[in-house]
């Protein structure tokens, strides 16, 4: 059995060092159809704004925040979920007073 969770140890500076990150489910683990990230601010601040040409969802684990995609806001606390359509310019800000945890998943787009 493989228990996955968050450990700052392991990320790195990401999103022009706007964040902390690394790998949610390591290739050499489980390989899968996605891509994975966890995303870390420690506190006060901003995901740097970005957009790419794949889906994602960004499940909130731990803090406050508040989650921007294109041009709608919306407050999100743990449980949450936010679907993040291909091409769309989005960001997360830390809005509470202690940490904020995510994870993001995103894949290619699927042709028809």
């Amino acid at each position: 059995m493989n228990i996955l969770r968050y450990n700052d140890a392991a990320a790195s500076a990401a999103h022009e060092d706007s964040i902390r990150a690394y790998e949610v489910i390591p290739e050499n683990i489980m390989p899968a159809p996605f891509s994975s990230a966890w995303g870390y601010l420690a506190g006060p601040g901003r995901l740097a704004s970005h957009a790419h040409p794949t889906d994602e969802i960004y499940m909130i684990f731990k803090g406050e925040g508040v989650v921007t995609v294109g041009e709608e806001s919306q407050a999100v606390v743990p449980g949450d979920i936010v679907v993040i359509p291909h091409d769309v310019e989005h960001s997360i800000q830390n809005a509470g007073p202690g940490e904020l945890l995510w994870c993001a998943f995103w894949w290619p787009q699927i042709q028809s």
